[in-house]
């Protein structure tokens, strides 16, 4: 084996990283470097150094990134309809379901500029049909909100970074991006589905939408983690008391944090792939 094949090997296997201090491994994991990878899922730009970053690492291995929710949401998507993705990181089941039916349009929804940036790219590498938005989702429409720019620290993975407001505008590291809620929107086709996975704005979301729920009365996957009561006031109460509000009901808990809401007297159609 040549010397540049075992020099090769070793920054595949990230090992040359761990020799350096902590300090500067988080310096390292934070290079907003791409590189396109060819995956059995399709061709995807994501950062070169986020190497525990688990979303990238699964793309890269050709995995679903999260395959229970993936499943699920497909099991509703009908043809001629729109998919709403709310929290879709680098892109990947936004574009796998753009495809999952003849006639579909994503709406892919992410707040990190950077993450948003990647997100572009990966729809067009995929000649998918999918409209991006860089916004923050919740419960209000405003043309300026000011996030922090996400940094890989505690959290190793960019889609598990907390969507910080910034108020105090002596921090330089802030993108400025617009704030939405889903009713604000104008949607020429029936929406068949909604996924839901922002950070802890989960509950705004919901009631951002509410009209577009009342009308569309589509399956809704959303996220509830205990670790956001605090920060944004909520318990589980507040959910169930908003899902029973648009006569709702709670059909099924995927995992620890995933739950599928659907109308009190839905009856499942599944779609047929």
């Amino acid at each position: 084996m040549s010397i540049l094949s075992i020099i090769d090997n070793f920054v595949k296997r990230r090992k040359f990283v761990y020799l350096f201090p902590k300090k500067i491994r988080f310096y390292i994991f934070n290079f907003k470097f791409l590189k396109k990878f060819k995956t059995k899922t399709g061709n995807y730009y994501l950062p070169l150094f986020a190497f525990k970053d688990g979303i990238r690492n699964r793309i890269i291995d050709g995995e679903i990134t999260d395959k229970l929710v993936f499943d699920e949401i497909a099991k509703f998507i009908q043809p001629n309809s729109i998919v709403l993705d709310l929290g879709a990181n680098y892109g990947q089941m936004s574009i796998l379901w753009s495809k999952y039916q003849s006639d579909v349009t994503v709406y892919a929804f992410e707040a990190s500029k950077y993450i948003y940036d990647i997100l572009k790219k990966n729809i067009l590498e995929n000649s998918a049909n999918v409209k991006s938005f860089n916004c923050l989702i919740g419960n209000k429409s405003k043309n300026k909100t000011y996030i922090k720019k996400s940094f890989l620290s505690d959290n190793m993975a960019y889609g598990s970074n907390k969507i910080e407001k910034v108020s105090d505008f002596k921090i330089k590291n802030f993108d400025q991006i617009k704030s939405l809620k889903i009713d604000d929107l104008n949607f020429k086709k029936k929406i068949s589905v909604m996924k839901i996975d922002v950070q802890g704005y989960d509950l705004d979301a919901l009631k951002g939408a509410k009209k577009t729920i009342l009308k569309n009365k589509m399956p809704i996957i959303f996220e509830y983690e205990a670790k956001f009561e605090k920060e944004f006031k909520y318990t589980f109460l507040d959910f169930e008391i908003f899902i029973s509000e648009i006569n709702y009901k709670i059909a099924k808990q995927l995992d620890p944090i995933n739950y599928l809401i659907v109308p009190i007297n839905f009856i499942e159609e599944t779609s047929h792939k």
